[in-house]
């Protein structure tokens, strides 16, 4: 029954690895592309069949602004970001999150790296004195893959929404409780009339936008509105163990793709909720108000991956317009701005998501009321291992009842080891005697395996914890440290400690089977070591801080309550 015990918990171990190799899997981005600073412009995507939307128009050929005047730039500015659109097309040339930082302000010193070990000594400069720029969530380059492109594809007309326009207004700044317009007015030369409304809030990530579509070319037209989001994957997070590409809700399904695998365009029909692309840490997204709308996806060679969401127009008569509304964001994956939109569902944290936001929220309270958030970290283990207390007293005890009873054990095997019926029944009954259960040292890591998981995910990919420090530098240095709670600790002293940690527990666990299994547990100290090397350091602080509390309880029941 030891060897059932040893089963169960190398079982629950795989589980546990599995759980977190699939996590890393499915987030892991493709290899990033170089992108040419005027990447081609994606190609047209087919639509649905009949049955969904009309059918899909060939690729649009671009055609000649009605006035040849230089585009100029609109900014729009609240107290959480910069905007700023262009009158070509009432587009987006730049959207910088204001309380959010490109990068932290690091200089290399040494960096040596070896396979997928790295280590890398940076100097922490000051942030005031080194001009860091804001988040930007516009891929700098490529014109023609500007987001918010507008662009018209029908049967007798297709215009790419390259068109120029008329703004409202040169600039527009709000603060918080405010509310403001920006209108873009753009005619073709056959006389299709565009206008484009924003409606933005002084404080929310999240604007408005109206499209009114009057048709003047004195002939009916019938066709599609497309609304194009561009991805702006940076290098700096596509080295990073995130899902990067497209994200959406469709008929209340979430759907992804992953950027760099799509191989020919991509359609989504039925309700589209919500469509985004997803950086890890950031999104944009349109929600659109019409229920027949649908999604495409298309990836050029060397170009972004391109979200569009077509809505069907038909039987739009001479002089007659027809009026259009989405929902846009460009922000971060932060619960609190994303929730009063309805796209909590981009937050996932996997299979335990259920636990996993509950915690988030926890720990984002904890935060406010300590140091930052690697003392969060610090406290909410604490607090877990308060909650599982008991569970891992009695596994502890358990184990130790059953190192008592190796040596009996030992006896029924080498006496029954050519008949293993009357063997384990020996075993059963030599347990029932003594009153030991060999799965009671199981049971408890199952238990809160699930939590496991779930801050797993959490302090691996939850955006509170990008450029969240807790030991920002090597005490009395300027050497970084964990300066980054999302980021690997560049040292490698923390996952070091751990292991060391995780063998001095391996040490004090009271020995179930025979020596040579007891040998091979001994190499999971070094294996867990090798894998947290490049994990999330907040990730390896709660698991060491988890390991420094065990080897504390274990020590204090077996001295004292056993």
């Amino acid at each position: 029954m030891e060897r059932r015990a040893l089963i169960a918990l190398a079982l629950s171990f795989v589980v546990f690895m599995a759980f977190m190799y699939y996590g890393e899997m499915t987030k892991r981005p493709a290899a990033p592309s170089a992108v040419s600073q005027k990447a081609p412009a994606p190609q047209a995507v087919p639509a649905p069949p009949a049955a969904a939307a009309p059918g899909g128009p060939p690729a649009p050929a671009p055609v000649k602004a009605a006035s040849t005047r230089p585009a100029k730039d609109v900014v729009v500015e609240t107290p959480s970001y910069k905007a700023v659109f262009t009158e070509l097309g009432g587009r987006l040339k730049s959207f910088q999150l204001k309380k959010y930082k490109d990068r932290l302000p690091y200089e290399p010193i040494y960096h040596f790296k070896l396979g997928p070990v790295g280590f890398e000594v940076d100097r922490y400069l000051d942030p005031a004195a080194n001009g860091l720029k804001p988040k930007d969530l516009v891929r700098e380059g490529g014109a023609n893959e500007l987001p918010l492109t507008l662009s018209w594809a029908g049967k007798t007309l297709n215009l790419p929404g390259l068109d120029l326009c008329e703004a409202s207004t040169s600039a527009l700044t709000l603060q918080a409780g405010d509310k403001g317009a920006l209108k873009f007015t753009s005619v073709s030369p056959e006389g299709l009339t565009l206008v484009k409304t924003y409606t933005f809030k002084g404080d929310s990530y999240g604007f408005d936008l109206a499209v009114q579509v009057t048709n003047n070319t004195g002939q009916p037209l019938d066709g599609q509105l497309n609304l194009d989001l561009s991805e702006n994957f940076a290098v700096e997070d596509a080295a990073r163990f995130h899902f990067l590409g497209f994200n959406g809700s469709i008929n209340n399904k979430l759907e992804d793709q992953k950027s760099g695998d799509l191989k020919e365009p991509k359609t989504y029909t039925g309700k589209v909720e919500w469509a985004g692309l997803d950086e890890g840490y950031f999104l944009t997204a349109i929600i659109p108000e019409s229920v027949k709308s649908w999604v495409t996806l298309s990836e050029a060679p060397k170009a972004p991956m391109v979200a569009s969401v077509r809505t069907p127009v038909e039987a739009l008569a001479p002089g007659q317009a027809a009026q259009f509304s989405y929902v846009l964001y460009f922000g971060p994956k932060n619960l609190d701005d994303l929730k009063p939109l309805g796209l909590s569902r981009a937050v996932n944290f996997g299979w335990f998501d259920f636990l996993g936001k509950p915690l988030l929220t926890f720990l984002s309270w904890l935060e406010r009321y300590s140091f930052n958030y690697g003392w969060a970290i610090v406290i909410l283990t604490i607090l877990l291992r308060i909650v599982f207390w008991y569970p891992n007293h009695k596994s502890y005890k358990s184990m130790k009842d059953m190192a008592k009873l190796q040596p009996k054990v030992a006896k029924l095997r080498e006496k029954y080891k050519d008949d293993k019926e009357t063997m384990n029944k020996e075993l059963m009954a030599l347990y029932r005697t003594f009153k030991v259960n060999p799965m009671a040292g199981c049971l408890p890591m199952v238990m809160q395996l699930p939590v496991f998981i779930a801050l797993y995910n959490v302090l691996g990919y939850a955006i509170e914890l990008r450029h969240a420090s807790f030991i920002p530098t090597l005490p009395f240095t300027n050497i970084v440290w964990l300066a980054d709670l999302s980021a690997k600790d560049p040292l490698l002293i923390t996952p070091i400690i751990m292991g060391a940690t995780m063998f001095l527990q391996q040490k004090m666990t009271p020995s179930t089977g025979d020596p040579t299994q007891a040998k091979m547990m001994m190499f999971l100290p070094l294996i867990f070591t090798f894998m947290f090397l490049n994990f999330a350091s907040g990730l390896v602080v709660y698991w060491l801080v988890n390991n420094v509390l065990s080897i504390a309880q274990q020590h204090y029941t077996n001295k004292y309550l056993t």
